[in-house]
């Protein structure tokens, strides 16, 4: 049967019966108006799809599905929410079609989903790519599993390099270097490498039928009140899983690398040494699966601009699609310098050093044409008295600000001129002179005390997120494909204060961190194909106050732990692990961010009622103390409902809930089936390093939940998409355990 044929069958079966078509005659004179009572006033002529068929006829439900799901699957989420409202027949249809489904359930995740997960496999010709009913499933059960922090699955395995400089992990790619058996210094990296694939946890077991009786005699369990439906099993050094782990040497000493797995590109500095206090800095550019040179760079080794006068150098990587970033800290009294290249033709594409009272402590990509760079600014005190020693500390005054740097694309730029290149002398076939990047926007940041008599440093700041915002889909591996990637615009950005005063003990330094939705600093940007972009910027760049951002940002400190790594966020999720000395344990929290997750938690309390409890028990008030929230009685409920206070003062007396370690514990601050929700504004007293009150979150609630592991210290947790990667210390011995979700 044709398409036509189809298409007048559906007609037919949705023809009013003449029956029908008279009674409704009978009861209204003119049951279809004319065309012309539906012209605007503005006397626009609407077009004949907007005329209700004469006959009746909804053509709409007349499409075949296939037509149908293709017009709903092209919908925002926004769009499409609302077509869930406007009839039974429609949302029977929205709600039973898997691929309008899994659009809108990836749409209110802030995720897309990677249209290469569903091509066939060339090199396998036995290979099935999953349908979408099988994606719909796993990523149903993977958000589940991640709100109520259930993992799937665990698996530990014995870490085998020692403590090191280097290491970086990103979606399921963990990197650590191997330190040489005997340290020249302090920050010597040598020139191994150790990678774990831990994407290719698909086949833990099949080894794990193949494994003899004494080693499963020794396999360490867990109580099963503890890991609930984990399946949890150990691996010795010799049973790594599917060659999950390689090294490589090279024939130089690594200075610092980062990965992009999706694009199996290794990026690894060297700092060479041509001549007496002459120092070189080059970028090679390799595949992680071969070590070898990248097919797709033009260039497999990118040279930095200028000479160094120093070996030793603190960078920091950001590769965004064909971008790759790189910032250099300051070091001998040189600027901080922040470098941009087109790695896949070699070109330099972008330069940029802070200005003279300033500093670049660490950057983000906030989209792929723009820069977030924390700074520290130095200045002279203006009310100084001082006019003996020009050098004393007591002149300057410190302050913390957030730039937003911004150049057009690449591909704008690539043959065209810029304004600092001459007319002169300039060959237009030449690739055009790297590009300094607009200042935009000039955010302040909390203002602290600092007092260098006092032995009170500034406070040192760093900025991540991960992944960065790329807009290519992963292509590698073809066999484990990343099947949903998070939205370029979406997810969380993390703000890290050390205050690290001299006269503290080790590991008690006050230490606050801030989170804030990358949506809220790109409201500031222009567009990518701005002029603005191409041309010196004409005034200095709008200062916003810290009052006005606030708000929509949450601070919290200053008790938190200083993470030992930096890979502790993925898209709109944040994990911390909060060590008990007292107790031999540790509980991981695992915060969300997603608006749209944190408004569906709001709503579904809402609709059912739900009546936070004020906090009595102990851990319940330290809880609340640690966000700055108020545990006095008139505190407002943190499940953001529009109760009144009478309804506060009629609730029931907190029910009882089983904590994760087992124990009874009082529900506290919207705890509801281990999801806590906080949506109070943080409010932080003035204490020292902070220079006054500071409140914090008012627009910015989120939702976290948290799991204690008895008798561990886990010091370090890393997470992408899928997993979560604990790092144990047990003996002086380290194991990892991977929390597949």
């Amino acid at each position: 049967m044709s398409m036509l044929d189809r298409l007048r069958m559906r007609r037919a079966s949705f023809s009013p019966t003449p029956s029908t078509s008279s009674a409704s005659s009978s009861t209204t004179s003119s049951p279809v108006p004319p065309a012309a009572s539906y012209f605007p006033p503005s006397g626009r002529v609407p077009p004949a799809y907007e005329n209700p068929d004469k006959n009746g006829v909804n053509w709409l439900f007349a499409l075949p599905d296939e037509l149908l799901e293709r017009v709903f699957v092209g919908l925002d989420r926004i769009t499409l929410s609302r077509c869930f409202r406007v009839c039974k027949r429609l949302n029977e249809i929205l709600s039973s079609s898997i691929p309008i489904s899994l659009t809108y359930t990836l749409q209110c995740n802030s995720l897309k989903l990677n249209p290469n997960a569903l091509l066939p496999q060339s090199s396998n010709p036995n290979h099935i790519p999953p349908s979408k009913a099988v994606l719909l499933s796993t990523l149903r059960e993977r958000l589940t599993r991640f709100k109520n922090f259930q993992a799937r699955s665990s698996n530990s395995i014995k870490f085998q390099e020692s403590e090191g400089r280097l290491y970086e992990y990103l979606e399921g790619v963990l990197l650590r270097n191997v330190p040489p058996l005997q340290f020249i210094g302090p920050r010597e990296a040598g020139r191994e490498v150790a990678v774990y694939e831990l994407s290719k946890g698909d086949d833990w077991e099949d080894v794990k039928e193949e494994k003899d009786k004494s080693h499963n005699a020794n396999t360490h369990t867990y109580d099963e009140a503890e890991r609930g439906d984990e399946e949890v099993e150990e691996y010795e050094e010799d049973q790594l899983v599917n060659d999950i782990r390689k090294t490589h040497k090279f024939d130089f000493d690594m200075q610092d690398f980062a990965v992009d797995p999706g694009q199996d590109l290794f990026v690894v500095a060297e700092v060479r040494h041509p001549s007496p206090r002459n120092y070189t800095l080059h970028i090679h550019l390799l595949t992680l699966s071969t070590f070898q040179p990248h097919p797709k760079a033009a260039q497999p080794i990118l040279e930095w601009p200028g000479p160094l006068h120093a070996r030793i150098a603190s960078l920091g990587f950001q590769i965004c699609d064909d971008g790759l970033f790189v910032l250099r800290n300051n070091n001998s009294g040189a600027k901080d310098h922040l470098v941009g290249w087109q790695w896949t033709t070699g070109r330099l594409a972008v330069t940029l050093k802070p200005p003279a009272v300033s500093t670049f402590e660490s950057f983000i990509l906030l989209t792929p044409t723009s820069f977030l760079v924390p700074s520290v600014r130095t200045r002279l005190r203006p009310d100084s008295l001082i006019q003996d020693d020009l050098a004393d500390a007591r002149d300057l005054v410190f302050t913390h600000h957030l730039y937003i740097y911004a150049f057009p694309p690449f591909s704008s730029t690539a043959n065209c001129p810029t304004t600092s290149a001459t007319s002169e002398g300039t060959n237009a076939s030449e690739p055009a002179p790297p590009h300094t990047p607009t200042q935009i926007a000039i955010i302040d940041l909390p203002e602290f005390v600092i007092d260098l008599d006092e032995n009170l440093p500034p406070p040192r700041l760093t900025i991540r997120t991960d992944p960065p915002p790329r807009h290519t889909f992963p292509t590698h591996p073809p066999e484990n494909i990343q099947q949903f990637v998070p939205d370029p615009e979406s997810g969380i950005i993390i703000i890290e204060f050390y205050c690290q005063p001299l006269t503290a003990a080790p590991h008690n330094h006050p230490h606050f961190v801030m989170f804030s939705l990358k949506k809220t600093f790109l409201a500031y940007l222009p567009a990518p194909t701005s002029p603005l972009l191409l041309q010196a910027f004409p005034r200095p760049a709008p200062v916003v106050r810290w009052e006005s951002i606030a708000p929509k940002v949450r601070l919290i400190g200053p008790d938190e732990p200083e993470p030992s790594w930096v890979c502790y966020v993925y898209g709109s999720r944040y994990v911390v692990p909060y060590p008990h000395a007292s107790e031999s344990s540790t509980t991981v929290r695992l915060y969300d961010f997603d608006p749209m997750r944190v408004r569906q938690e709001m709503y579904s309390r809402r609709n059912e009622g739900f009546v936070g409890s004020l906090p009595t028990s102990p851990r319940g008030i330290v809880q609340r103390l640690m966000f700055g929230l108020s545990t006095s009685s008139s505190a407002p409920n943190t499940s953001s409902t529009p109760s009144t206070a009478s309804a506060n003062e009629k609730a029931v007396s907190p029910s009882k809930g089983k904590s994760l370690d087992g124990s009874q514990t009082q529900k506290y601050d919207g705890d509801r089936d281990g999801i806590i929700l906080v949506s109070e504004e943080t409010v932080l007293k003035k204490k020292l390093p902070l220079k006054y009150e500071i409140k914090t979150g008012r627009e910015l609630p989120f939702i976290y939940s948290e799991k204690r592991y008895m008798n561990r210290e886990i010091d370090t947790v890393v997470m992408d998409g899928e997993r979560l990667v604990l790092f144990d210390y047990t003996d002086d011995k380290e194991f990892m355990e991977i929390l597949d979700f």
